[in-house]
């Protein structure tokens, strides 16, 4: 009865064992699991915002404008062109596979001009571009804070003068705005704009000076 008894003490001390072993396996696995899990999420999240332009559209005069605007009043560039290379630069380059970005979808009323800023003393435009209206065009940006500025209008005129050696404009409807500086990081950050009162936030009024 006595080796019975250590028999079966035995056997309850391998199952205890193998309960152990397979709890701690477990627990590694899970905790491999939520961090592959919380990896992804890190570089492939997104922050919507739905902006609105607060300002109306203006009501098309033509006599208000000059004869040389008058000639653009047509005129449009493409979506991705950078108009203000010649100051600014080319807009940043993602060196890797994968970088955070600002992806930006004009009003289908409104070309635009994005001008993304480092939010520091430098003020530095890291990225800008035109996007024709309706279109959706992506920033590559490194991970940090930044603020978007947009200017929207109709007509470029590319010898129209925006101050500080900056050159091109639109002719008709210009609206300035911007967006409250946002922390960026391991996602993109998207923006569908609308020249109408709704959405779940609203641009905050700027001006040319400001933008340039």
């Amino acid at each position: 009865m006595a080796r019975n008894s250590s028999d079966s003490s035995g056997c309850g001390c391998l199952i205890l064992i193998v309960l152990a072993i397979a709890f701690i396996v477990n627990k590694c696995n899970d905790s491999k699991s939520s961090s592959s899990t919380d990896n992804s999420r890190a570089t492939s999240s997104a922050y919507q915002r739905s902006a609105t332009a607060e300002v109306p559209i203006e009501e098309y005069v033509e006599d208000k404008f000059s004869e040389e605007d008058k000639r653009y009043l047509g005129n449009s560039l493409s979506t991705g062109a950078m108009p203000y290379k010649a100051v600014y630069g080319k807009s940043y380059q993602c060196p890797y596979s994968q970088c955070s970005g600002i992806r930006v979808t004009a009003p289908g009323e409104s070309d635009i001009v994005v001008i993304i800023k480092h939010n520091n003393s430098s003020g530095k435009v890291v990225a800008h571009g035109y996007i024709k209206a309706g279109g959706t065009f992506q920033f590559d940006i490194p991970d940090g804070t930044y603020q978007t500025f947009f200017y929207y209008g109709e007509g470029w005129n590319p010898n129209k003068s925006m101050g500080n050696g900056v050159k091109g404009g639109f002719v008709k409807n210009e609206i300035f705005s911007k967006d409250n500086p946002q922390d960026i990081y391991s996602g993109v950050l998207s923006y569908v704009l609308q020249l109408q009162r709704d959405g779940n936030f609203r641009t905050k009024g700027s001006n040319k000076g400001e933008v340039f």
